[in-house]
């Protein structure tokens, strides 16, 4: 089977990794998904990281996943070339979003990336932290929530001006109406 015939679980995933695909397809394109081997990845890695490094790492994991889904449907017993190749480092971003840009998205954007915006402002956690807040999780006069990454547990006290917040959220709304 050649790699992309039948093998497309990328179709139904975001456009980043469908873009992911291209460099990786033309590379890789034709050859036979189990003749690829590490050494190959290696030589890929290296050679298009040269310009793009984190690009190539996550195409090198875009890869493997695929890899790893067509040993799971059968269509391959060789193993995952990408396995054990060491990605390229990589820095983090530090970017502080400045008050007058956080205003524009937050003006244009449709009451619930608001909500969800002024949440994780009023809150300091991450947006998908955020978005997994559900209306369980306000409890005895406060915010409950298990951090994603680190696994931490908070209880964020539910006052000023975060309690306004919580109020005009749909599920806010709905409570201040539930009797009481």
């Amino acid at each position: 089977m050649r790699a992309g015939s039948r093998l497309r679980p990328v179709a139904q995933q975001p456009d980043d990794q469908l873009g992911e695909l291209a460099k990786p397809l033309e590379v890789f394109g034709a050859a036979l998904i189990y003749t690829i081997r590490p050494q190959g990845m290696r030589t890929y890695l290296d050679l298009h990281g040269q310009t793009a490094k984190v690009r190539a790492n996550r195409e090198c994991a875009l890869l493997s996943h695929i890899f790893n889904q067509a040993r799971a449907w059968g269509y391959t017993d060789a193993p995952n070339p990408c396995a054990g190749i060491k990605g390229h480092k990589e820095t983090g971003r530090d970017r502080y979003v400045e008050d007058d840009e956080f205003r524009a998205v937050w003006e244009k954007g449709h009451y619930t990336l608001q909500d969800a915006m002024d949440l994780a402002l009023l809150t300091g956690q991450r947006p998908a932290d955020v978005l997994k807040l559900t209306r369980a999780d306000i409890r005895d006069g406060a915010l409950h929530l298990k951090q994603n990454k680190t696994g931490q547990k908070l209880a964020i006290e539910i006052t000023g001006e975060l309690a306004q917040v919580i109020e005009r959220t749909p599920a806010g709304r709905r409570r201040s109406r539930a009797p009481g």
